[in-house]
């Protein structure tokens, strides 16, 4: 997996999150616990920082990238970013579901529970009132949701992190980012024997 440093800041990530090999991080990013990143998403912190909260996922080919030192990007927790979602530098509060295809441009600030339905476009210095489902190219609300729904979403967050959780486990005990040349060693020697 490409654990890239830019500027002298590298990703921090925690033992306790499970990034895909085939996953790319670039930058100034902090990954916190029980975080999911999967295969094919870049995550580019070149100007600004990228912070994903506790239990929150981060589907196939999501891309993430800071484009000006004042768009951070700082995702909650229990957050699920969809398959092929692009997002610029923006805040997102807790439970909030990016469905698949869609962009969320800068500036936006997007309250507690909102979803995101797919393909649908945030565009840029728009903020979200909490629990509003929003569609469409620039994003309408359709209704709110109520405090139950934002109950399923946190579950299937923990959902995921479990999963992921459970195939980290059943790896070798060190994932490939953190590998060093003695590690690997370590690792054929014991295969070998």
């Amino acid at each position: 997996m490409p654990i890239i440093e830019y500027n002298g800041k590298k990703p921090q990530i925690s033992e306790k999150a499970y990034v895909s090999p085939n996953a790319t991080l670039i930058g100034d990013i902090v990954v916190n616990d029980d975080v999911v990143i999967w295969p094919g998403s870049i995550i580019r912190a070149e100007n600004a920082q990228i912070t994903i909260g506790e239990y929150s996922t981060i589907f196939n080919g999501v891309m993430m990238v800071t484009r000006s030192h004042q768009s951070p990007i700082i995702i909650g927790r229990y957050c699920i970013i969809e398959t092929g979602v692009l997002i610029f530098g923006c805040i997102f509060q807790d439970y909030i579901q990016v469905l698949e295809g869609s962009i969320i441009y800068e500036g936006a600030s997007i309250g507690e529970g909102v979803i995101i339905l797919e393909k649908s476009q945030v565009p840029s210095g728009l903020t979200i009132q909490e629990r509003a489902i929003m569609k469409g190219i620039p994003v309408e609300k359709i209704r709110e949701q109520s405090r139950n729904d934002l109950l399923k979403v946190k579950e299937r967050a923990e959902h995921y992190s479990q999963m992921f959780i459970k195939i980290k486990n059943q790896l070798p005990n060190i994932q490939s980012y953190v590998l060093t040349l003695s590690d690997l060693m370590k690792l054929l020697i014991d295969k070998i024997k």
